[in-house]
């Protein structure tokens, strides 16, 4: 039997308890390593948390609002083709009153024209100053007129709706509108004419030459002999 060499074996006992120890200490030294950095990740994450609950709610971001489509606007130019709604002559009977004796003629008010601003021409209302409900008067055409105007009328909206589209433009819109004026100049037909010419761009209505008489609605704020009062809203954007 062979016998151990005991010094050797002593000798090699220490080199492997000191081994341990550093390996131990190498260890110990890692594990604080990743402790630091995971305090640090704790730290930052607790006090983004901290910093927005500190925020006020009107401070954050809303979402960008969705570009509308060509079919989006061609949807909305269908409001040109809207008759404007009569107005009330009269307010209904209150109970508990006499009812007034019937008049033969019901008086027409005049409205108000909107202030005009800096640097337009004296007298000239545009569209756009309609900026609420608005009673305006219109006169009504005969039956082959209206039909007449019936079927022109969407010509100049599907004018209006392509004019966005590149190279097209509004020529078929502008000579549309400027029709439906020359023929039935008080009539809500010449309105709706004058509210789609009005929204052409300055570089397009420089083009085709269009002018603030054109868009001029002073005419539709008195009644006049034959119209009737219609009650009409600003253009939806």
């Amino acid at each position: 039997m062979i016998k151990t060499n005991q010094p050797l074996k002593s000798i090699i006992d220490y080199q492997l308890s000191i081994i341990n120890r550093q390996l131990l200490r190498v260890g110990d030294n890692m594990n604080t390593f990743w402790l630091k950095i995971a305090g640090a990740v704790v730290g930052v994450l607790v006090l983004i948390i901290l910093i927005k609950s500190l925020l006020p709610s009107g401070s954050e971001s809303k979402p960008a609002e969705k570009p509308k489509t060509f079919y989006d606007m061609a949807d909305r130019d269908r409001q040109f083709l809207e008759q404007p709604k009569p107005a009330e002559e009269q307010k209904a009977e209150q109970p508990g009153k006499p009812a007034p004796e019937p008049q033969t003629q019901v008086t027409q008010q005049p409205t108000a024209a909107p202030a005009q601003p800096a640097g337009r021409t004296p007298g000239v209302v545009l569209p756009s100053d309609i900026k609420g409900t608005t009673t305006l008067y219109f006169k009504p055409l005969e039956e082959t007129e209206d039909i007449q105007a019936q079927e022109l009328l969407p010509w100049a909206v599907t004018g209006r709706s392509i004019g966005r589209l590149p190279i097209v433009q509004y020529g078929l819109m502008v000579k549309a509108c400027r029709q439906i004026e020359e023929r039935w100049p008080d009539s809500w037909y010449a309105f709706r004419a004058k509210q789609m010419l009005e929204e052409i761009a300055e570089r397009y209505a420089a083009n085709y030459k269009i002018t603030e008489q054109e868009l001029n609605i002073s005419r539709f704020l008195k009644p006049r002999q034959g119209t009737e009062p219609r009650v009409v809203e600003p253009v939806r954007r």
